[in-house]
């Protein structure tokens, strides 16, 4: 199938907006984007995000062990489109929007997002030109419970009112 097709096709699929964190080398905090997230199990809770196999993001959560996902809320926008820019290099900090804390593992939490969870990575599957991470929930918080943000056919759209 064409990779462009293929990916028209699956944007017709509407899914949450996390920011998935982990800690670099030197310490410091790095993230990105990601759609493709989901609960695994609830004994012992796991869940799971897909991300390219070669991308930084992979290898530093495979190199540190540990990630968080963040769950954007609807007027979080500025955030998940902050953290998809591909273009990122020292000079650029992702976290300087929004107000980050430090979890457990070491990774950031966004303090006001729909909900956070920090994980010990567990296992690394590939997957074509990916790789499932699966992460073991340490610490979990729903700091602010309001509409998520939902990600369809390329654009940002306001979730579920409640």
């Amino acid at each position: 199938m064409e990779p462009n097709y293929f990916r028209a096709v699956l944007a017709q699929w509407a899914s949450g907006v996390v920011v998935v964190t982990t800690v670099r080398a030197d310490g410091g905090r790095h993230g990105m984007t990601a759609s493709s997230f989901t609960s695994v199990a609830l004994e012992p809770p796991l869940i799971s995000v897909c991300l390219v196999s070669t991308s930084t993001t992979c290898r530093m959560i495979r190199r540190s062990g540990v990630f968080a996902a963040n769950v954007l809320g609807h007027d979080q926008q500025d955030i998940g489109r902050r953290f998809a820019s591909p273009v990122w290099n020292a000079a650029t900090d992702r976290f300087a929007t929004g107000q980050w804390d430090t979890a457990s593992t070491g990774a950031a939490v966004l303090t006001d997002a729909v909900a956070w969870l920090d994980c010990v990575l567990t296992a690394c599957h590939p997957a074509g030109d990916h790789t499932i991470i699966v992460g073991a929930v340490q610490d979990a918080a729903t700091p602010r419970p309001i509409a998520p943000l939902i990600y369809h056919d390329r654009t940002y759209h306001e979730g579920i009112v409640r």
